[in-house]
């Protein structure tokens, strides 16, 4: 290194340490709802938890079938009152709060066709189980170390019951295990990880009586946010339909896979260009036969099972408009086979390319239901494999199952695309649906951020050759916005207009511009996506300071102190002493008054705890510093351990 370039490099670092510092706000942020779901045309009343949702004014959903309003607000807690449309659509409905700080995350909320249950403690043991009236959705928490719930229900002989604990698929954190006991304590069934992490699983009870239902975390420590709902239930879960495509104006026998698919049921549709009826229900299958009107439109779509005892969850299948393959080795580009894979036999089919074509090879499976973990080869004459996908890169699926091929020929002749499937297993109940067809230029136009507060900026998946421009427009604002992204480029960051407030949308090419979600909280793995096509503008202050805990836990012993060390990020203007206060301190457990000089970067607080304080881990204590001009920040949530 030269003395001229590490003098250079000496005083470049040191502007950058002299550089102030910008604070980024720190939106709302929104860790659990309790309780997750309720009924069409109630009023619920529900407890968020988070971090910086001081000043909490407004709550939106991202569909009008659920309103609501702020009826309490703190900085690491709300009370919100939720209000359900008659007609609002079963299955999961999305919120955020609104706060001089910004837009929240999103947080989900599920409408239910089945009465509902609130835990009641005391319940952690079997002596306590809580009597429960079936079939029923219970809302519980597990929340405090050691905590058990036990539910107490009746069955009749000869009945089949499913029990669905969700959880993550709620986006919550919990990891549970569900237990089934007979009168004596005896365990019958015991279920964990089906679902993400949730448990599930039916039985079929030999005799009438009472039983008892228990719900467990397998977590080391539980944590506030920590939230599930269990369905008590008779009516069936739907997994996949096969054939997993249709066509406009066909009739076909289609087969549902699932659990508890017994007794009488009519088939439900989300539109009416479809009509069905059942044939058969086999417990763990149903035949069925599905129309499809000429009038159908393309893409995704939902049925369900309706039956004496309620209406089954959702299974998806898709319409599409490409030529069915007629059966056999050979087919004729573009074509939409219907089948499905399996491990140790995997399926081959013979097609004809010129030299320099290109063609296209996508499997539809795993993205719209179907357990299947595709794998496509293409082979020459000779069986030599000349391109393979297992899990090809979709655009917002980050656990896509799901092949894709587009190859070009380099020469012509005679070629096979084979498909598999990972999973070593068999059955019928791996349906997917393989479009071999040409390319189709176009793009989708994904959102970076669904809360944005100054700018948006807008990427685009550019699909199977197309470089053109990609124009836009943005609806819902007080004036539209339009703008584009030039040929050959990927994205753009388009200003928003400051000091507005509401919900709008990005379109291009007919299609809205999306982002994928993630849905979590409680500090588990937990989580489920949501697609979201509506982003949320609200202006976020500026802050003049920002506090960071050196720790995120402190263990404290009873009689005992302990510090907790503050850094303080302060605005290159603001000189202001900032005196500490707290929210959730654990009973017995307090603090010494404590104020950071005007010049100060950090600050040390000290808890001191009773002899008689209660042992446990208090995950939500909050430190708040409060500036001379009245502004306060509020640290990143800290742990207290009280041994």
């Amino acid at each position: 290194m030269t003395v001229r370039f590490a003098a250079l490099l000496f005083f470049t670092l040191a502007a950058l340490a002299d550089a102030p510092k910008t604070l980024k706000p720190r939106l709302p942020s929104l860790a659990s709802v309790f309780p997750q779901g309720s009924q069409p045309g109630r009023t619920v009343r529900t407890t968020v938890f988070g971090e910086y949702l001081d000043r909490t004014q407004t709550l939106v959903f991202l569909d009008p079938s659920v309103k609501g309003r702020v009826l309490k607000s703190s900085y690491t807690h709300l009370e919100l009152e939720f209000e359900i449309a008659a007609d609002a659509a079963y299955g999961p409905h999305y919120f955020r709060v609104i706060s001089p700080r910004g837009a929240s995350n999103l947080l989900l909320f599920r409408v239910s066709d089945q009465p509902q249950v609130m835990e009641s403690e005391p319940n952690s043991q079997f002596e306590e189980a809580q009597q429960v009236a079936v079939p029923a959705t219970i809302n519980g928490r597990l929340d405090v170390d050691g905590d058990f719930d036990f539910f107490r229900f009746h069955a009749g002989k000869g009945e089949t019951w499913t029990f669905d604990v969700r959880s993550a698929r709620n986006g919550n954190g919990l990891d549970p295990a569900l237990i089934l006991l007979d009168s004596e304590r005896r365990e019958l069934a015991h279920s964990e990880d089906v679902f993400i992490w949730d448990p599930f699983l039916t039985y079929t009870f030999r005799e009438s009586g009472e039983y008892v239902a228990v719900v467990q975390p397998t977590h080391a420590h539980v944590d506030p946010n920590f939230a599930y709902q269990l369905d008590i239930r008779r009516t069936p879960h739907l997994q996949t339909v096969s054939p997993l495509s249709v066509r406009p104006g066909t009739v076909v026998e289609a087969t549902l896979f699932g659990a508890a698919l017994e007794g009488g049921a009519k088939l439900w549709f989300d539109a009416p260009d479809f009509r069905g009826e059942v044939i058969e229900m086999r417990g763990s299958s149903a035949r069925i036969r599905l129309e499809c009107l000429a009038g159908a439109l393309d893409g995704r779509h939902e049925l369900a099972l309706v039956t004496p005892f309620g209406r089954s969850d959702t299974a998806t299948f898709l319409v599409d408009r490409t030529p069915a393959h007629p059966g056999g080795e050979e087919i004729r580009p573009p074509v939409s086979i219907t089948s499905v894979a399996r491990y140790r036999r995997p399926e081959r089919f013979r097609f004809e390319a010129k030299a320099g074509e290109t063609i296209v090879f996508e499997v539809r499976g795993q993205r719209f239901g179907s357990p299947v973990d595709s794998l496509l080869r293409l082979l020459d004459d000779t069986g030599k494999e000349i391109a393979a996908n297992d899990d090809a890169k979709i655009a917002g699926d980050q656990f896509n199952k799901d092949s894709y091929l587009l190859h070009t020929f380099s020469k012509a002749g005679r070629y096979q695309v084979e498909i598999r499937n990972l999973w070593k297993t068999t059955g019928e109940n791996f349906p997917y649906q393989l479009l071999v067809r040409p390319p189709r230029p176009g793009f989708e136009l994904m959102l970076a951020s669904d809360r944005p507060y100054d700018s948006l900026r807008l990427k685009s998946e550019r699909k199977e050759g197309y470089e053109g421009p990609i124009p836009f427009e943005i609806t819902g604002l007080p004036q539209p916005l339009s703008g584009e992204i030039p040929a050959g480029k990927n994205e753009i960051t388009v200003p928003l207009p400051s000091g507005v407030t509401g919900q709008f949308q990005v379109m291009a090419g007919g299609a809205p511009a999306w982002r994928s979600v993630k849905i979590s909280s409680g500090g588990g793995e937990g989580a489920t996506q949501a697609r979201v096509e509506l982003a949320t503008l609200a202006p976020a202050e500026t802050p003049l300071f920002a506090l960071e805990a050196e720790a995120s836990s402190v263990n404290l012993v009873r009689g005992g102190t302990a510090e907790i060390r503050i850094r303080i990020d302060r605005a290159p203007s603001f000189r202001e002493p900032i005196q500490f206060s707290y929210e959730n301190l654990p009973p017995g457990v307090t603090a010494d008054a404590a104020t950071a000089s005007p010049e100060s970067g950090n600050a040390t607080i000290r808890l001191r705890a009773q002899k008689d304080a209660k042992p446990g881990r208090y995950a939500r204590v909050a430190v708040l510093g409060r500036a001379g001009g009245g502004q306060i920040q509020e640290a990143p949530k800290i742990a207290v351990v009280l041994d």
